[in-house]
């Protein structure tokens, strides 16, 4: 009878301290789903302008290199934007670069932006996004689909700002599309700044072959809102 007491005893224990590890795990406010777009607070007072610029090398090393092999070779570079603008505009003199989409977008801080690759590109290389519900063929028209969001972090990032940026691979079928989430990244920047994103995902090294695609983010400003702008 001792003996039944203890085991169910240690039992109940052992179901306490899990359910107490599961609970300090939902709540832990540092965690991020690899692909989910959590909410943030819109801070309508500052607005960030940003800049994605859809590119790609023939050089798979041109940026970031991949010296240790295409598996173990890093993904991410953050350099200043004149950097990031000379060095592209050097590789498309010499042949090497191409860059398929320019564009920019201003939204309030925290609020989330579409910037997307289309199949085919039309002329609207700057608007004023924010993300709306797209209809559900929208994925037919994109190669790529891609949300970004600048919002303020902790006090512990200083002067820089929280950049998250969300990708999916998108592949047409003759009935229908399907989307991949491959690139889930939040990196701190400061206006002037540029992060160059390695797209290195199967799919997408599928689609591109010898050559490399990238996205670049620019954060160029961020500036408080205008009373006349309200």
């Amino acid at each position: 009878m001792k003996r039944n007491l203890l085991t169910l005893a240690l039992s109940l224990l052992a179901v306490s301290s899990i359910n107490a590890l599961s609970a300090n795990a939902q709540s832990c406010p540092n965690a991020e789903t690899f692909g989910v777009r959590p909410s943030r607070p819109v801070d309508s007072n500052l607005q960030s302008r940003i800049e994605v610029t859809y590119f790609s090398t023939d050089d798979p090393g041109a940026f970031i290199s991949e010296a240790a092999g295409v598996s173990r070779s890093g993904s991410f570079t953050k350099l200043s934007t004149n950097q990031f603008v000379a060095r592209v505009e050097s590789l498309q003199r010499a042949g090497t670069a191409s860059v398929t989409k320019r564009q920019s977008a201003t939204t309030f801080l925290g609020e989330m932006t579409a910037l997307n690759l289309e199949r085919e590109l039309n002329d609207a290389s700057v608007i004023n996004a924010s993300l709306k519900t797209p209809n559900s063929n929208h994925l037919f028209g994109l190669n790529r689909e891609t949300e970004i969001n600048v919002y303020k972090g902790s006090s512990m990032d200083g002067d820089y700002y929280r950049v998250r940026v969300l990708s999916w691979f998108v592949n047409v079928f003759a009935a229908r599309a399907r989307k991949t989430v491959d690139y889930d990244a939040n990196i701190l920047l400061k206006p002037g700044q540029t992060a160059v994103f390695k797209l290195m995902g199967d799919d997408e090294i599928k689609r591109g072959g010898a050559s490399r695609n990238y996205i670049a983010v620019t954060l160029r400003s961020v500036n408080p809102v205008s009373l006349a702008s309200r």
